[in-house]
């Protein structure tokens, strides 16, 4: 629904988007609650890692209805992890900027580098999945052992010295230490900050709850955000689309 909420609001602008499932394009979605907690966010990310680059790659053969050197690629959570990936390996030429919103920093890990603008979204309130109410997004860190060696379509990245074989007992990398390090090497990689908000900023008014996975294993899980919120990170998005290419 937010991806829904975010194009609708982007059209407005006349700004088109392609928004797609993964799980439906794969042919064995069994609605959120089994992928929420049936599966893990590395097998999730992967999934849609393919789906994304296939839709990348499928957009670049639409020349003649896309404009192939104004695309910008946005994800929101596990979605956020796959184009963090993808600024890696797309074209300079055909993407102008990639946009991970929530971004993890565990599953498939995070890329050494990009090769296309980055741009962060995180709310202030984004604490989806946290142990305790502060347990922010961008400072998250997990055991190791969430990640698993990366499969080879994956770009080289922080899960190969970070997974259940190499290193298990370390931490993952926290997503603003990464964009900081890569901004550090001369990344154009900055982030952006939103009051009012949570996980998903354009889910919906803000929603305080908890999520509970098997008998004990409870969860913050706050998302959605004030409508200011949702009217600034909109302008900011269509300012970055709307500028002119260097």
């Amino acid at each position: 629904m937010l991806e829904n909420n975010l194009a609708t609001a982007l059209r407005k602008h006349d700004i088109a988007t392609l928004v797609f499932d993964a799980y439906q394009l794969n042919g064995f979605y069994q609605g959120y609650p089994f992928w929420g907690s049936q599966a893990t966010n590395e097998s999730r990310q992967r999934m849609i890692y393919k789906a994304a680059k296939g839709a990348y790659e499928w957009a670049l053969r639409q020349s003649d209805k896309v404009d192939t050197r104004a695309i910008f690629l946005q994800g929101v959570s596990n979605g956020a992890a796959v184009v963090a990936n993808l600024a890696s390996v797309v074209s300079p030429e055909h993407v102008r900027g990639v946009i991970p919103e929530g971004l993890p920093g565990m599953g498939i890990g995070l890329p050494d580098t990009v090769a296309v603008p980055v741009r962060l979204v995180f709310g202030k309130l984004d604490n989806y999945g946290g142990k305790h109410q502060e347990d922010w997004m961008w400072q998250r860190q997990e055991s190791c052992r969430v990640n698993r060696l990366p499969s080879p379509e994956i770009p080289m990245g922080n899960a190969q010295q970070c997974n259940a074989r190499q290193n298990p007992a370390d931490m993952t990398e926290k997503p603003i230490d990464w964009m900081q390090r890569l901004k550090t090497q001369g990344a154009d990689i900055d982030v952006w900050f939103y009051d009012d908000a949570a996980h998903g900023i354009f889910q919906g008014p803000i929603d305080r709850k908890m999520l509970t996975y098997g008998t004990d294993n409870t969860t913050f899980s706050w998302t959605g955000s004030n409508p200011s919120a949702k009217e600034k990170m909109l302008a900011d998005l269509v300012k970055l689309i709307q500028s002119p290419r260097p």
